[in-house]
């Protein structure tokens, strides 16, 4: 059963609520498509596991959830974006917008639900680094991996490296 409520979500939230992490997150989706909960993921990796992720492993935890992104976040996503243009229509189109983000959010939780259960075994013969240093080399990869400027999380990068100076190592 998979634990919605776990180290990776609540790191997750509080990263993702810092000055300009958001933005940034969602500018990388939309120029590149990146799933951002795995871009997180990698954060995380590096933050609260203090793992250093290899290309081999940073394609796995995209191959690991791609199918959840396609076939249920990427749909509700479009018709949450589909219903924010008819919002003139009325409060109805309002308040169907609203649970229908309500679900796409708790499908963004059971994609990162998916990927704390495999932690151990995505994560499996990771170097060892300082979150310092983790970091910025995961997303990096993580970036490298899907063709984007490599310096392109430096909002997420800083965001995880405080997170982890304010949080000790999870083991």
């Amino acid at each position: 059963m998979l634990q919605l409520e776990n180290p990776f979500w609540t790191f997750s939230l509080d990263v993702y609520a810092r000055a300009g992490v958001a933005e940034e997150c969602l500018g990388l989706q939309a120029r590149h498509g990146i799933d951002v909960n795995a871009l997180l993921f990698c954060a995380w990796a590096g933050a609260g596991r203090r793992a250093l992720l290899s290309e081999r492993q940073v394609a796995g935890i995209v191959a690991r959830v791609e199918a959840w992104q396609q076939r249920t976040v990427l749909p509700l996503r479009t018709v949450r974006q589909t219903l924010k243009e008819m919002l003139a229509i009325g409060e109805p189109v309002t308040t169907l917008r609203k649970d229908v983000a309500a679900v796409e959010l708790k499908a963004e939780q059971i994609e990162q639900a998916m990927l704390f259960a495999d932690a151990a075994a995505l994560l499996e013969g990771a170097g060892a680094a300082r979150a310092a240093e983790a970091v910025p080399a995961n997303l990096a990869c993580f970036l490298s991996h899907h063709g984007a400027v490599v310096a392109a999380a430096g909002q997420l990068a800083a965001a995880a490296r405080a997170f982890a100076a304010e949080h000790p190592a999870e083991r």
